[in-house]
Formats: structure tokens, sequence, C-alpha cells
């Protein structure tokens, strides 16, 4: 299994947080995880760091419902901005949804790698490397 080097984690629940969180460090895939509440943070930190292909995570967990800027609207903003980045990032969507709407939604975005349910699992995160 690979390593990756930074992941973020955005999701608002933060039991979700942690448990994802927790799963990735027990498989030994990354011990560089930021954890995210809002999506708007994530936006904002790129917008800080769109030159440094260093300080840019290698894979985003996102949550697909959130207060203040949900899933969805993360997608559409980093849309505008995602081909400008000095790395590729692999973006899985993790959900508690099994909308089959929200699954054909999120094929719509060519750069979202995934579309994963929580809670995260073992064999959910063998196939984030």
């Amino acid at each position: 299994m690979n390593l990756i080097d930074m992941i973020f984690i955005v999701d608002d629940d933060p039991i979700h947080q942690q448990i994802a969180k927790i799963m990735i460090e027990r498989q030994g895939i990354s011990s560089n995880i930021r954890v995210f509440s809002d999506a708007q943070e994530v936006l904002d930190y790129f917008r800080e760091n769109t030159n440094v292909a260093a300080a840019l995570p290698d894979l985003i967990l996102l949550d697909l419902n959130m207060p203040v800027m949900d899933g969805w609207e993360f997608l559409d903003e980093y849309a505008t901005f995602q081909a400008e980045l000095p790395k590729s990032i692999k973006i899985f969507v993790l959900t508690s949804s099994i909308d089959e709407k929200d699954k054909e939604r999120v094929r719509s975005y060519a750069f979202v790698s995934g579309y994963l349910t929580k809670p995260l699992s073992k064999e959910i995160i063998s196939h984030l490397s």
C-alpha cells in the first residue's frame, strides 16, 4: 500500500472526523492528516498555498452535507481553479448519503476519484492509495 503524504478530512461531524483519522493512522497510510469542519476553510487554504505543491494535500475526503459550505459548493468552486494547482489531488466524496442521484452527480465531476460511504472501513481505506 502506498503512503500518502498529506490527507485533508473535510467533515463537520467531529465523530466522523475522529473515526476517519484513527482508521487512516491505524492502516499506516498517512500520519499527516489535517481536519477541517468547513469546506470554506479548505478553499481559503488553497488560495493561500496555490503555488506551494508541498503544502497541498495528496488526498481529500469530502463530506457532502455540511452547514456553511457543503461538499457540492466546494466541488463547484474547486473546479474553477483545480487545473492551475501545481499537483493533482485525489478527491473522494465520503458521505452517509446512499442516494443514487448524489452518486450520479458526483460522477459529473471528472476530478473526483470516487464515492465512498461512511463510516470509513479498512476495505475502503485500501482503495485510497
